[in-house]
């Protein structure tokens, strides 16, 4: 039967590993602070889920290298070259667009990434790894949000397009074939796409509370035989 000792400074260092690791590795830690309290690996292994020979083998660990037998072990060789390939192309992949790949999609996404990495460059890798790889390289998921587009016109150009429409229509309508077909008035938002997918963290991050507020446009639909204008009246919301 395996019976751990614990003095007070062991004690510590395993409660502040269990409270820093992963719940993988917390849940060993666990396993040696339950076994030093009287419980055998069987009553262990009943407690936690696991396997008895599980609980030997990680009680037998801990005696024989301490804390760092917890850990969770790396193998060597081509895995983590691997990991450091994956990674380089994710970095570089990050920067374009999957449309400029033959993409429908606007951003990546964990099984878009996935499929890229295996169909051009015959890296078959997890999607933890993809997680991991993004997370080190300092990028976080973005829950859908607003954004503007790159390629969206700025305010001058969308005012010069606007007086535009209106000097069109106007001599439009001094037209005798000219006919209005409807006068309608729509609602919409023009805030920006909503999108999600992997971003480069920002700090500090954007303050919620001072969000710019929505607009509401008039829609009017003016047509010819040869052109069709619409004409909107923006309206602070």
């Amino acid at each position: 039967m395996i019976r751990i000792q614990l003095n007070q400074e062991e004690r510590k260092q395993l409660e502040r590993f269990r409270k820093q690791s992963s719940s993988k590795n917390s849940e060993k830690a666990l396993m040696v602070l339950m076994n030093a309290d009287g419980n055998s690996a069987q009553i262990i292994a009943q407690k936690v889920k696991r396997n008895a020979h599980t609980v030997r083998m990680w009680l037998k660990r801990y005696l024989a290298k301490g804390i760092a037998g917890l850990e969770r072990q790396q193998p060597p060789g081509r895995p983590r070259q691997k990991r450091e390939s994956s990674n380089q192309l994710i970095k570089e992949l990050l920067t374009k667009s999957p449309q400029e790949f033959n993409y429908p999609d606007a951003v990546w996404s964990i099984p878009l990434i996935r499929h890229y990495l295996q169909a051009s460059h015959g890296l078959k890798v997890s999607k933890d790894t993809i997680t991991r790889g993004l997370k080190n390289l300092g990028y976080s998921y973005k829950r859908p949000s607003q954004t503007v587009p790159p390629q969206a016109p700025s305010a001058e150009e969308k005012k010069e397009a606007k007086i535009k429409m209106i000097n069109d229509i106007e001599k439009l309508t001094q037209d005798s074939l000219c006919e209005i077909l409807f006068s309608d008035e729509s609602h919409f938002s023009t805030e920006p796409y909503l999108i999600r997918g992997w971003f480069k963290k920002r700090w500090p991050p954007q303050d919620s509370r001072f969000q710019k507020k929505r607009t509401l446009h008039h829609v009017w639909l003016l047509k010819s035989k040869k052109w069709a204008f619409l004409l909107e009246a923006i309206q602070a919301g």
